[in-house]
This record gives C-alpha cells, sequence and structure tokens, in this order.
C-alpha cells in the first residue's frame, strides 16, 4: 500500500507540467499579495511619493570677473564667504497644517528665530527693504527719487498702463504712489491699503514689536521679489561667523527653509578713490531682470534669475554682460513637503570675464588724497567765527555756525537716533532739548498763522525760515492748492515781497478758496475765518510734528540764535561714533571748554577727521582728469567726494545710502561725467585758434584792452576793470587771461561779413568746438551728460560764458587735443578684457576721431601763451609754479553760477611742454579762483614726475588739509 503510494507520487512530481504550474502559482500568490500591500495597504502613501518625487532645476550664480587696473592691481575681485539662505517651499505648509496656523506664521516664526541667533553672535542681516525706525520711533524711507518711486511700485504691484482702470482704482493706486514709510510698512506687515484680492501680505503677528517686524520684513521682501521661483533660496546673510554657523546647523530641525550654504561676495580695493570708475554691485530688480533676460529662456546659461547679483553703477554696471559669469543649475529631487532628496544632475556655474582698466589706481588714489587736501584747505581759509558771509562771490565766507549746522543737516549726526535703545546718556538729553527747542518752534508758529501781524519782511531770520517752511509744507501737502492762486493778485505779491504777515497771508488765501479745508478738523464749510485759521494752525502743527526734517529746521534755526550751541554739537560727534572719545584727545579739551568749538571744528578738519565731503560746505566736491596726450586714454578719473562700495554691495547699509543720498556733496553724483559748468577762460585757445583760422587776427595781431568793451550794449568788462591790460597780442592775451582781446574776436567772428551777427559768430565758434571735439561726449564708456556749445552772444561766449556747458571729461577731452597739436580722441578708461584663461575677448585701442591739420604758427602762438600761463609775469597762477623742476603748459579759467555763492575753479594743462605725455583737468565747483585748481594740478605733477622715493613721501604726507592758494580773483 505504501509502496503504490509512493509510486504515484513519484510519478505526479515527475511531471514537469505539473511542477511548473505549481511554481507559476506560488509566484502569482506572491505577485498578488505584493500588488494587495502597495495598493490597498500602503497605497495613500506611495501615491503621495509618486506625485510629489519630482525633478526641479534651480539655478546656480556664475562668478563674477575680477577688475584691475593697468598695472594689474586688483580692484574688484570676489571673496567665498559662508552665507544663511531662506527657501520659501512647502514645508511651510505642512507644519501650518500640524500647528493649525499659517504658512506666514510658520515662516515668520523661523526667520525670527535666524535673525536672534544672527544678531547674538555680532552677525548682520542682509536688509534690502528701504524702510527704518529710527530712535524716536518714526519710519522713514532710505531711498529717494526713482529709486524710492520704483520700490512703490514693485511693493504695491504698481503697473504703468492706467487704462481701464476706474476712478476709485487710480486714486488707490495714487494713494499707494504717495504712501507714508509707515504706511507702506502697515502694507507690508498685514496688507493695510492694498488692492482687492491683495490678502495680508506677509501677516506678520502683533506679537513682533515694529522693530522686528521690520527684520522679518526684510527676508519675506527679498523672497517676495523671487516668488516667481518657488525654489530660489533668497540670502539672508553673509560672511557668518563660526558660531552663528554652529548654532543654526544644531537647530536646523526647527529652522526649515534655512540652510548654509557658500557664495561669493565683492570685495573692492581702494574703495572711495575708485567708486565712480569701478561703481558697486546688488541684487538684481525686476526692472534689471527684464532687461537682461530679455529674448532669453530660462534654461539658458545666461539667463538672470531674481537672487542675481548685477553692477548698479560704474564699469560694474556698464560692463555687466562681460564681468557676469553664466549661471550654472542643480537638478533636484523635491519630495511631497517640499523638501530636496537628492541632487540627480549639476552643471557647473561659469566665471565671467575679467577687466582691465586704463587706470593706474595708485595715481588714481594719490589724486583723490589731494582733492580732498585742497578742499579741506579752501573750507579753512574761509571759515570765520563770525556770523557774516559777506556778499563778495570772490571772498565768501563761511561762518563757523554753518559748519556746526551741516553736521546734522548732512546726516554726520543723526538726530533721530538720538533716543533709541543703544543712545547714550548725552545723546538722550540733546534729544529732549531739541524737543523742547522744537516744541517752543511750532509755538511760535502758531502764533505767526493766528494772530501776528508782523511783516515777513520785519520779522527775524528764524521766523522768516519757519514761515517758508509752512508755506512749502501746505503746498506739498495740498492744502494751499498752488494751482488756485492768482500770482498777478496784489496780497500775493506783497506775500511774496515781505509786505506782510503769514497771517494775513493765509486769511486771505482761505477766504480766495485758495485752501483746501477738506483736510482741516472743521466741522462745516460756514465756519468763520478764524475758525479755520485755528483748524489750520492745529493742522500745521500735527504736520510739523509728524516731518522728517522740520527738527533739522529748528536746529539750524537754534544753532543761529544760540540756544544750541557748537559744543553741543560737536561733542555729538563722539556720542555716535563718528569720533572716538577715548582715542582722541581733543575730547575732554572739549568737553570742558579749553578747546573752543571753533578751533574744534578747524584742527578736525585740518587733520581730515572731518571731511569737506561730511560737511557739504562750498567747496565740497570737485574732479580732476588725467589723459595720456599721445592715445587718449585716462589715466585717472577722480570724482570727489566718493563712497565706500564695499557698504553698498552685498546687501546695502541702508544708514549709509540713506546718508550718502541726502548729503549736500553729493557723494553717489559723478563729477567728472554729471557736473556741468561753462568753461570760463579755458575756452580761450579754442577762440584763438577759431580767429587764427578764420583770419580775424594772426599771430602778430595785438589790440588795445581798456577794460571796457563798449561795442555791445551792455558794455562787457575785462576782469581787470576798471584797470586795463592795455596792447596784446594772442599768446599775451592768452597768458593774462585778457577778456577784451577775446570779447573782440567774438565781435570779429560775427563780423566777417561785414556787418556783426552774434548768430555768424556762435555758428564759427560751434565749429571750431565740433573740430576740437568739445561738442561731444568724450567717449569715456560710462553714462555721462551731453554738452552745450553756447548760443548767446558771440561776444560773451568768446570768454567762456553764455551758455556754454561742458562737464570735465568733455573739457579734458579738448585739451588732450590742445596737447598734442590737434589729435582728436574720444577718451577711454579701457584696456582689455580678458576671459578666465588670459584670452582676450575684447581689446579696447586707441580711439582717435580725427586730425586737425592747422598751420603749426597757429598752435606755437596758442600753446606760447599757455606756457606763459605757467612762466609768465603777467599771469595770475605763475608763483604757484615758481621753482618747479618740469615744464608745462596751462590755463586757468572761473565761471560764475550764482552771484551769492563762489566762482568755479578751473585750470586745464599739459606736461612735458615740449613733448607732452599727460593732460591734467582740475575742476572746483564753488572753489572760488582758479589758482586754487592750478594749486591743486601742481601737486599732481610734482607727483607724477617724482621717483619713487619722493612718491613715497608725497603719499606719507597727504593726510592734512592743504593751503588754499593765494591768486587774483580773475583770470
Amino acid at each position: 500500500m505504501l509502496r503504490r503510494i509512493y509510486q504515484r507520487v513519484e510519478k505526479i512530481l515527475s511531471n514537469r507540467i505539473l511542477a511548473l504550474t505549481v511554481l507559476f502559482a506560488g509566484l502569482f500568490c506572491i505577485l498578488v499579495t505584493r500588488v494587495f500591500v502597495l495598493q490597498i495597504v500602503q497605497g495613500e502613501s506611495y501615491q503621495q511619493d509618486f506625485t510629489y518625487q519630482v525633478e526641479r532645476t534651480v539655478k546656480t550664480s556664475g562668478t563674477r570677473g575680477n577688475i584691475y587696473d593697468c598695472n594689474g592691481k586688483l580692484l574688484a575681485y570676489n571673496k567665498l564667504v559662508y552665507t544663511v539662505t531662506f527657501q520659501s517651499d512647502d514645508e511651510f505648509k505642512d507644519l501650518a497644517r500640524q500647528n493649525d496656523t499659517s504658512e506666514d506664521y510658520e515662516k515668520n516664526k523661523v526667520i525670527y528665530k535666524v535673525i536672534k541667533i544672527l544678531e547674538k553672535n555680532g552677525d548682520d542681516f542682509i536688509n534690502e527693504i528701504p524702510i527704518e525706525i529710527t530712535g524716536s520711533g518714526k519710519f522713514r524711507f532710505t531711498e529717494t527719487g526713482s529709486a524710492l518711486k520704483k520700490f512703490k511700485r514693485d511693493v504695491f504691484g504698481i503697473g504703468t498702463n492706467t487704462s481701464g482702470l476706474t476712478a476709485d482704482e487710480k486714486k488707490l493706486r495714487q494713494q499707494q504712489l504717495n504712501a507714508t514709510a509707515e504706511q507702506v510698512f502697515e502694507y507690508l506687515r498685514s496688507g493695510t491699503m492694498g488692492s482687492p484680492g491683495v490678502g495680508k501680505m506677509f501677516d506678520i503677528d502683533d506679537k513682533y514689536s515694529d522693530e522686528e517686524a521690520l527684520k522679518i520684513m526684510s527676508v519675506r521682501y527679498s523672497a517676495f521679489q523671487s516668488r516667481y521661483s518657488q525654489y530660489m533660496q533668497v540670502t539672508i546673510a553673509t560672511e557668518i561667523s563660526n558660531k552663528s554657523i554652529a548654532e543654526i546647523e544644531e537647530r536646523s530641525s526647527e529652522l526649515p527653509g534655512i540652510d548654509i550654504s557658500t557664495k561669493s561676495v565683492r570685495v573692492y580695493n581702494s574703495s572711495e578713490a575708485m567708486s565712480h570708475v569701478i561703481g558697486y554691485t546688488g541684487t538684481a530688480n525686476t526692472d534689471e531682470l527684464e532687461t537682461y533676460n530679455k529674448g532669453k529662456e530660462e534654461s539658458d546659461a545666461d539667463y538672470y534669475s531674481s537672487d542675481e547679483t548685477v553692477g548698479k553703477a560704474g564699469i560694474e554696471k556698464e560692463l555687466e554682460t562681460y564681468l557676469h559669469g553664466n549661471s550654472g543649475s542643480q537638478t533636484l529631487i523635491v519630495d511631497n513637503v517640499g523638501k530636496v532628496i537628492k541632487t540627480s544632475k549639476t552643471v557647473k556655474a561659469g566665471t565671467g570675464n575679467n577687466v582691465t582698466l586704463s587706470i593706474d589706481s595708485d595715481l588714481q588714489e594719490y589724486v583723490y588724497n589731494q582733492l580732498e587736501r585742497k578742499i579741506a584747505g579752501i573750507v579753512l581759509s574761509k571759515l570765520t567765527p563770525s556770523d557774516s558771509a559777506g556778499k563778495d562771490s570772490d571772498n565768501v565766507r563761511i561762518p563757523i555756525k554753518k559748519a556746526y549746522y551741516a553736521l546734522i543737516g548732512n546726516g554726520v549726526i543723526d538726530l533721530e537716533n538720538m533716543n533709541g535703545d543703544d543712545a547714550t546718556d548725552y545723546e538722550k538729553k540733546m534729544y529732549k532739548k531739541i524737543q523742547k527747542l522744537e516744541d517752543s518752534a511750532i509755538s511760535q508758529i502758531k502764533t505767526m498763522i493766528q494772530s501776528s501781524n508782523k511783516a515777513y519782511g520785519d520779522e527775524t531770520e528764524e521766523n522768516q525760515a519757519y514761515a517758508d517752511y509752512v508755506y512749502s509744507l501746505l503746498s506739498d501737502h495740498k492744502v494751499l492748492v498752488s494751482s488756485s492762486i492768482d500770482t498777478d493778485n496784489s496780497t500775493y505779491k506783497n506775500w511774496k515781497n515781505g509786505k506782510i504777515s503769514l497771517n494775513a497771508f493765509l486769511k486771505y488765501a482761505v477766504n480766495q478758496e485758495w485752501i483746501d479745508i477738506s483736510d482741516l478738523d472743521v466741522s462745516s464749510k460756514y465756519n468763520d475765518t478764524d475758525e479755520i485759521m485755528k483748524a489750520l494752525a492745529d493742522y500745521v502743527e500735527d504736520a510739523l510734528v509728524d516731518a522728517d526734517d522740520f527738527n533739522m529746521t529748528v536746529c539750524e534755526q537754534k544753532i543761529n540764535t544760540g540756544e544750541l550751541t557748537g559744543q553741543e554739537v560737536c561733542l555729538l560727534l563722539y556720542e555716535q561714533g563718528v569720533l572716538d572719545k577715548k582715542k582722541d584727545s581733543d575730547y575732554n579739551s572739549l568737553k570742558s571748554g579749553s578747546l573752543s568749538s571753533y578751533s574744534f571744528i578747524y584742527n578736525k578738519l585740518k587733520k581730515l577727521e572731518i571731511t569737506p565731503g561730511q560737511l557739504g560746505l562750498d567747496p565740497c566736491s570737485g574732479s580732476v582728469v588725467i589723459t595720456d596726450s599721445k592715445t587718449g586714454k585716462v589715466k585717472a578719473m577722480v570724482s570727489y567726494p566718493g563712497y565706500d562700495s564695499n557698504r553698498l554691495s552685498n546687501g546695502t547699509d541702508s544708514s549709509y545710502y540713506r546718508q550718502l543720498a541726502n548729503s549736500t556733496s553729493t557723494p553717489l553724483y559723478n563729477q567728472v561725467l554729471n557736473h556741468k559748468t561753462a568753461p570760463g577762460s579755458t575756452f580761450k585757445p579754442l577762440v584763438a585758434l577759431a580767429g587764427l583760422n578764420e583770419g580775424v587776427i594772426t599771430t602778430q595781431t595785438t589790440i588795445n584792452c581798456t577794460g571796457l568793451y563798449d561795442k555791445i550794449t551792455p558794455a562787457a568788462k575785462c576782469w581787470i576793470y576798471p584797470s586795463r591790460h592795455g596792447s596784446k597780442n594772442v599768446s599775451g592775451a592768452i597768458e593774462a587771461s585778457c577778456n577784451y582781446f577775446f570779447y573782440e574776436v567774438g565781435y570779429q567772428l560775427g563780423n566777417k561779413s561785414g556787418t556783426y551777427s552774434s548768430k555768424e559768430g556762435l555758428d564759427l565758434l560751434e565749429k571750431y568746438a565740433t573740430q576740437l571735439g568739445l561738442n561731444k561726449k568724450s567717449g569715456i564708456e560710462l553714462d555721462e551728460a551731453s554738452p552745450q556749445v553756447s548760443d548767446e552772444s558771440s561776444v560773451r561766449s568768446a570768454i567762456g560764458q553764455g551758455s556754454n556747458s561742458y562737464t570735465p571729461s568733455q573739457i579734458s577731452n579738448y585739451v588732450t587735443t590742445l596737447s598734442n597739436r590737434g589729435t582728436v580722441f574720444n577718451l577711454s578708461i579701457m584696456d582689455k578684457i580678458t576671459d578666465e584663461n588670459g584670452k582676450t575677448v575684447k581689446n579696447y585701442g586707441v580711439k582717435k576721431v580725427r586730425q586737425l591739420n592747422y598751420d603749426s604758427k597757429y598752435w606755437d602762438a596758442v600753446q606760447s601763451g599757455m606756457r606763459r600761463v605757467v612762466t609768465g609775469a603777467n599771469s595770475s597762477v605763475s608763483s604757484i609754479f615758481s621753482g618747479v623742476n618740469y615744464q608745462i603748459a596751462g590755463k586757468t579759467g572761473t565761471a560764475q553760477e550764482d552771484r551769492t555763492r563762489p566762482n568755479h575753479a578751473l585750470f586745464i594743462s599739459y606736461g612735458p611742454y615740449e613733448n607732452p605725455e599727460i593732460s591734467v583737468t582740475a575742476v572746483i565747483p564753488f572753489g572760488y579762483t582758479s589758482s586754487n585748481a592750478a594749486s591743486l594740478a601742481k601737486g599732481i605733477y610734482d607727483y607724477y614726475f617724482a621717483d619713487d622715493d619722493k612718491k613715497a613721501q608725497l603719499e606719507k604726507n597727504s593726510n592734512t588739509a592743504d593751503e588754499a592758494a593765494s591768486g587774483v580773483a580773475g583770470d
């Protein structure tokens, strides 16, 4: 029996088909079981992972190219630093669901934690939002002008096209564009004042103080700018410490969206001296992204992402497409909460091209320091303890009280931060005093509005200043409706002429309905005038309390009256860290009164511990351009004052930028390329060449200067009048800078047809301005203002007046042509562009425009006259160059812009005289006399022609103010 069973089993097992059937049945059962687990038991989980594990491609920034000077010295380069980044990804949605909060709440919480970590360890976070809160609790913008308008447009999402908008939508847009700093802050915090459907914006919880909310807001705003790229990381902080790195990594589980990475930051050498040449970089704004990405796809290597660094000014901006390194990319696998699981593919980012300039940075830095020294010396020579400035534009004095106020008005001392948490006891004490002075001033103003009958002209200077402020305030607020005012009205004219009081004018304005009472606190339009005037006074009071700059007006007036002393102001320099009280021996002397505040300012300016650029008095700015006479290459292009490019790149220092933007010395303004001035007597060599070539004079022609040129009406005076120069030929006229001689040349150019025509003379002057290259932009590879050849009076235009107006760069191009006897160039600050391997991408050769073939004896006459300016007995500046061991030629020039301010000082020159190597153009706006510009040029030639040991000595001695040159006012 058992044997039969065994045989049957053996027979069955030997059947292959049956064996395969069993095997497949077993495998099928396993497969069914596995499918059941995957689809039923774990189906939902796997479905989510399958859906959300997708590829995302993220751009990585390229490395920016370096910038070098002509000797290979590094001027701008990159440094690799550790950074903190924030990524606004889907992980916050999950947190919000888990904690029953909102995404905004979770993002704000994380950002605040990171900011606290950074601050605890002494690290700064990047603040790209142009709003700050002062120590006194006021909100204010750190941007001005078009930059501020653009910021508001970006924040509120305001386009330029208004077609199709309703009246209410247009009104809201206007309100948004006029929004105060506090209103923009509230909008970003909670959506207040936003367009319909905008939501709560960053929805920053009320548990955060305004200061804390602004910090959170600054990070959220950076992410907001890249909101269309969800997986784009934005940089919160750069160059963070090891302590911050360790703590952030240790707490990474509670800091979703936060990462530590490395990034290149831009570093500048010789930053102030080179600032207007090199410029600076910053994060790309929407307009820049639109410009650089025009016609590109997001996958392109040269596509700009929203976190991209771009050039904002100077060469950094002009050569952006060369310096910018092409982007790389990372292909990321992202899970269902937006978390990066792994990187599947990496494309290496590129390196930008390197730029080499024609600028000699050592020469540039020395000239910058010399220019500062010279301007400081001029200010010192005009500083007076007297309150009187004088009325003669040749010798305007600078009352010391102006210097005290300049420290406040130019933002060196910040009034608004004298009551903050970090303020010293002395600052808080001074803040209270200024508040009392402000309250007193407001009381005075309310009295002037409501009851004072004293005519404006009879008021004190203080009350006149307040009345002017109130008038401007009411006009700016549209309470005083300028468009409604009848400017021919006798009462209005009496007000403008100072014959009636502010009270009388405003009462009349109310009755004439020039005052819009809709914003005033009046119950009915039937209120009488006295009630409206009271409401107007209350409105002004509230507006003055809210005004950002009224306290500065009060300080200016109270300094003038002596209620705010120079000592009190100067001590604030130490309290706010402008000067170091521990290291500065003058501190105790000033505090005790043994050192007067006048002597204190004088000493600090002399030592350049306070600079002309900080004070913003006349003069406070200047420019020098040095060219190679044979090639038109620029060796130095100096604009004073400059700025520290390092503080504007890699995240703007908002308080520093605000000070720069509001400074009366305009440090962000390129003087070389944008300050237009009449050339004054530097124009006379051109007029001499025009007269000689047109045959209205010869090299032997003499003209007798009587001091008063009466062929035109009104008669034109020579600068030496009531004296006279007597008989001069063309070389002698250039030496003595005789206006009379060139008046006659201008007249004869207009008299070639036999009848004087100013237009005929102007046409010929324009012809030679064109030939000599003065009618065009200089050619320098940066933004530049356009020149203006005079179209007013050929006689007056012949001495560089009329409507002649040129930048220093254009005057430099002209003197380069004079130096080389007629070769006209387009000036250039560029040498070459090379790739990372040193291969030349672009070479900037000599840019010759034309060669003028004037008779050599004409050049001899003009250049001889320019040589005599430096050596001749009849020159106003020859004593300055006495004893020098080099030979140069030059021409002085002064130009008057404002009779109440000093003249502009100019000096053009080249050297050596026989075989010119360089031309030097020096312009000092409001520099009093051309001798100051000539003295500056002399110091530059001393350095340029010196040996290395002498140069080192000159550099060592360039840390104190240079004395103002003595010289006659005319030239």
